[in-house]
């Protein structure tokens, strides 16, 4: 928030974090999924899954203070982090006719158990840095501590549970298909202050319901043209205060959504194209500023309202020439902040378009071989809800290629990428106050094969 212009984008090359900084990631996660025919039109299923994980880092996340020279300062952060989630969903899938309606229903229910625990030890000293010239500086003595550091306690405890039906009723020889439906979802969600014996005092309590409909529509006027609209409902999650905040995990209200959508498809085979118009809101949430303190808040602010469209196009060009790719026209409109003083501005992050496209060749001396070029170009980002401060457009080219063959009798596809083959440097997105570097060339190989 105190600097006047966005620094350039670092190259790709240099390293401007510390040695001692670090991130440790451990997950285990499984799952079961069963499914039992009662009959040729009536199928049971059932599922549950579990996950469980830990974290560990030391994070040191520069703050410009002068975007001309890079100058600026890093903290030292130490943040332990556990989740143990559960979920579980079951319910009833069944097809039949009434008269010259075909009917399809689905209906059921699912439930999620989720527990988070975290703490934390900082430095309150920053230390000097660049962004261009970074020197290595001794880790600090990282004294301020919330929480128990060699076993988090819980700070975010959340039960999900919701009911489910909807029937989708397909007639004039399936040219019209009408769905209908509704969901009732619970969130239960408590929030703990972060304690030193254990778990802390409830800090917030969510137990908050709702009845969110959904409705969808699709009109075949030909068999290759499709026409669609749908209107669906959710209510969602509230955010989690993150990042270098002093109201670290705070967690704010669930909130409910609606999201809309109308669209075209044409597909013959060799050729598709779609067309799509949407929008759907959301709170706006960000990281800003604390006066001339030092210290940055996570707040929530009115809303998001994001309205675009979307066009896709794939097809052969010529035989063994392919192309697919499309575009994006993005209006993220702020409204209803504190006092109207960002009403009407572009959210943070949200670029106000996107272009991207593939080219596959098969190359005709090597049966099962194809080279594929790749170019994305993603358009302006605002970087704080004033919107005075932005970072460029930028344009990334890729490079690919892959080989199918088949030994014994099975198999096997070859792939190799190279990602940002110029090695560009640019700003990718911001969020939150931050702004995330773009990928540097990245090389990737991978194989594929049925046993």
């Amino acid at each position: 928030s105190a600097v006047t212009s966005v620094p350039r984008a670092v190259s790709p090359s240099h390293n401007y974090g510390q040695k001692w900084a670090y991130n440790d990631l451990n997950y285990i996660f499984g799952m079961l999924n069963i499914e039992h025919d009662l009959s040729k039109n009536v199928t049971l299923y059932g599922a549950f899954g579990a996950l469980h994980g830990d974290e560990k880092g030391n994070y040191s996340t520069p703050t410009i203070t002068n975007p001309t020279t890079g100058d600026g300062t890093a903290g030292a952060m130490y943040v332990p982090y556990s989740q143990t989630n559960e979920s579980t969903r079951a319910g009833i899938r069944a097809h039949f006719r009434t008269g010259f309606i075909k009917h399809e229903v689905n209906a059921g229910g699912s439930a999620l158990w989720e527990d988070t625990g975290a703490a934390y030890a900082m430095s309150l000293t920053p230390l000097t840095t660049n962004l261009y010239n970074t020197t290595q500086k001794a880790a600090p003595a990282e004294t301020f501590v919330g929480g128990v550091l060699d076993n988090p306690q819980t700070t975010s405890w959340t039960r999900l549970y919701s009911l489910f039906f909807s029937d989708t009723m397909t007639f004039l020889n399936g040219r019209v298909a009408l769905t209908g439906g509704f969901r009732y979802q619970n969130m239960l969600i408590n929030g703990y202050a972060y304690s030193k014996t254990g778990r802390g005092a409830q800090s917030s309590h969510y137990d908050q319901d709702a009845i969110t409909p959904v409705v969808g529509l699709v009109i075949h006027p030909t068999r290759q043209t499709s026409i669609y609209f749908n209107r669906i409902e959710g209510l969602a999650k509230g955010a989690v205060a993150s990042g270098n905040v002093i109201n670290l995990g705070e967690v704010f209200p669930p909130y409910k959504s609606t999201q809309y959508e109308i669209g075209a498809k044409y597909d013959i085979g060799r050729f598709s194209a779609g067309l799509a118009f949407y929008q759907i809101a959301q709170p706006n949430a960000y990281s800003e500023a604390l006066g001339t303190t030092g210290n940055y808040i996570y707040r929530v602010n009115g809303l998001q309202r994001n309205r675009g469209m979307e066009l896709t196009v794939n097809g052969q060009i010529l035989p063994g020439l392919r192309f697919n790719g499309g575009g994006t026209l993005i209006q993220a409109a702020l409204r209803r902040t504190a006092g109207g003083t960002y009403n009407g501005n572009t959210a943070i992050g949200v670029p106000n378009y996107t272009i991207n496209g593939n080219l596959e060749y098969d190359l005709p001396f090597l049966k099962g071989a194809t080279v594929v070029g790749r170019v994305v170009n993603t358009g302006k980002q605002w970087v704080n809800q004033a919107n005075t401060l932005h970072i460029p457009v930028w344009t990334r080219f890729d490079l690919g290629a892959r080989y199918t063959f088949t030994t014994y009798h099975k198999p096997v596809t070859l792939r190799f990428g190279i990602d940002n083959i110029a090695n560009t440097r640019y700003w990718s997105s911001a969020f939150n106050g931050y702004l995330l570097q773009g990928l540097p060339r990245t090389f990737k190989f991978s194989f594929t094969t049925d046993l």
